[in-house]
């Protein structure tokens, strides 16, 4: 859907990705739970991050943290008071643990997006299997599609490109009380706004949206509207 023209100026780059031997996928893939990874990373051997893991029980979030401190390419796993996390940022399931992780950088796909001018532009929402990315650089459109292949390449990776758009598209979005709204209706709304539905004309239909969550455009537009009235500060149910 996105138009690969250049474009004068930073670019924002929407999402998500796969590639092998990596335990933050593979931790969500084994266990009904989700993570969103913050920090600073280094590069080198060992890197360290922090992370938000949430699900709908304590109990989910005890297993997968178990899985994460045998997996291979884990140095040490430590609980974090959250305070470090930004109160607006959006944690969805009911429950939540936070975490620092120190890891084999090697492993990890960030150096290889870094390394080619890529900047992370958000924290990385990890679930069901992937891991969705927002980010920033200088590159024209074409660039960011080579620099990308190169990645796809060199991590034997699985890349798919939501969206690119100028810097500021999301300005206006990142204001918005996402927080408050279930695990189901933030990626439902996180889809339709990164796929194209609140452009103008719209870049997706909501038949294309619901048939890519596998729901009905019915049920689409429930999550929808529930989610619109909630953000607009018309309704406190969830």
């Amino acid at each position: 859907m996105t138009d690969p023209a250049s474009t004068d100026g930073a670019v924002h780059i929407s999402l998500d990705l796969w590639y092998p031997d990596c335990w933050e996928i593979e931790t969500t893939e084994r266990f009904d739970v989700g993570m969103l990874g913050y920090g600073i990373y280094t590069t080198g051997e060992r890197v360290s991050t922090l992370f938000t893991l949430h699900a709908d029980t304590q109990a989910a979030i005890d297993s997968a943290i178990d899985y994460i401190a045998d997996y291979p390419y884990v140095h040490a796993v430590s609980e974090m008071n959250p305070t470090y996390r930004h109160a607006t940022t959006p944690v969805p399931g009911n429950a939540m643990r936070d975490l620092l992780v120190d890891h084999d950088g090697r492993k990890q796909i960030t150096n290889a997006l870094m390394s080619r001018g890529f900047v992370c532009a958000g924290p990385i929402d990890i679930r069901d299997g992937r891991e969705f990315w927002s980010l920033a650089t200088n590159h024209d459109r074409e660039t960011v599609q080579s620099k990308l292949n190169e990645v796809r390449d060199e991590r034997d990776a699985d890349i798919n490109v939501r969206k690119i758009t100028n810097s500021t598209w999301q300005s206006g979005a990142n204001a918005l009380p996402t927080e408050r709204l279930t695990q189901r209706q933030l990626e439902v709304f996180r889809l339709a706004r990164d796929e194209g539905y609140y452009d103008y004309p719209k870049e997706a239909s909501a038949r294309e949206i619901a048939e890519e969550l596998e729901i009905s455009t019915s049920t689409l537009h429930e999550h929808l509207h529930k989610a619109e009235a909630i953000l607009l500060g018309q309704n406190d149910e969830r």
